[in-house]
């Protein structure tokens, strides 16, 4: 009987297990979390900070499902490192655990951003259900947050912290907010939108993190001294140091051909820790669950012997600013943009 790994929490570690099963019942499924969590969708992380979302609500199935099934859960080990080689996984506690094939869909840590100051009290960031916690918790001493926005999480965020009463600035890189994912003329409808909502958009990466222990304000890479008492990260990455010296190719992320395969047979990478080669993939897309779920459903599919390879429809864009807005609001600037 295969023994298959899969390490992750999000929608795309529930959809590798469930299409492990429903390809072969038999297969012994080992799912380690990376964030001591159920799989959940981290996409509804920022309803927490308004209340717009239930915590229960954020979870892709109960722990019964996965008993149900005899999936083996570890929940509370952090892993440690992998040996490719003898096929082993190490978690902290001395506790090894051993697979014929390993699905990678999330890291055990976070890389935090080379900013000065990151560390300081008051930073947050959304990819962990334990941190928006935090976050949350941490609105009874705020009054500004300042949202720095490279996602539609970023907006997100951004509408349930002003929803949650607080005064609320967005500052992005590029040409424009959401650059790479929207177009232009929807940017400038974006950011007329969130102005109408009281949120001030400001252009400028953040550039250091201001204050003694607690973040007083943050400098934007346009010199602008913005004060606030929260700030809040989008774009962190996973921290892939577990896998150093493994032999597993990759650098911020792991490179994947079109059926999720990295260059170590058996050991496929998909969502955020993957970065797919080929040239028809290349650019921006948003990994929402139903992205993240299709790359692990594809991934299974290849690894048990009948793949589909991978398409750019796969992974469209999806653009969700409609389900944020009334449309009505993205209109009117998007037309005078057009004239």
């Amino acid at each position: 009987m295969k023994n298959i790994v899969v390490i992750g929490h999000a929608p795309a570690a529930h959809a590798a297990v469930r299409a492990l099963l429903d390809r072969d019942p038999t297969l012994a499924i080992t799912l380690i979390s990376c964030d001591g969590q159920l799989p959940y969708d981290k996409t509804l992380l920022p309803g927490l900070i308004d209340r717009s979302v239930k915590e229960a609500g954020i979870f892709c199935a109960p722990e019964d499902m996965y008993r149900a099934a005899r999936v083996e859960l570890i929940l509370d080990k952090e892993i440690s490192r992998v040996n490719f080689n003898r096929k082993r996984v190490f978690l902290a506690d001395k506790v090894q655990v051993d697979f014929d094939g390993l699905i990678i869909t999330d890291a055990p840590q976070i890389q935090w951003p080379q900013l000065k100051g990151i560390r300081r009290q008051g930073v947050f960031h959304l990819a962990r259900l334990s941190m928006v916690k935090d976050l949350v918790r941490y609105l009874a001493f705020t009054e500004t947050a300042l949202v720095e926005a490279s996602g539609f999480g970023g907006i997100k965020a951004a509408l349930a912290l002003k929803a949650a009463g607080k005064d609320v600035v967005v500052a992005y890189s590029g040409d424009n907010l959401l650059a790479g994912l929207i177009s232009a003329a929807r940017a400038q409808a974006l950011t007329a939108a969130l102005l109408k909502r009281g949120i001030r958009v400001m252009a400028g990466g953040v550039e250091d993190v201001i204050g003694e222990v607690e973040v007083k304000a943050v400098r934007l890479k346009s010199g602008k001294v913005v004060a606030c008492d929260m700030f809040v990260l989008e774009n962190v990455k996973p921290d892939l140091r577990f896998l150093s010296d493994t032999g597993l190719a990759m650098d911020e992320r792991i490179p994947v051909d079109i059926f999720l395969r990295s260059n170590i047979p058996g050991v496929l990478a998909v969502d955020v820790v993957a970065r797919l080669e080929q040239p028809e993939f290349r650019g921006e897309y948003w990994l929402d669950a139903r992205t993240g779920s299709v790359q692990a459903r594809a991934a299974v599919d290849g690894f048990l012997g009948e793949g589909r390879a991978l398409t750019p429809v796969d992974i469209a864009q999806a653009d969700i600013l409609d389900t944020l807005f009334d449309p009505l609001e993205l209109v009117p600037v998007m037309s005078e943009a057009a004239v």
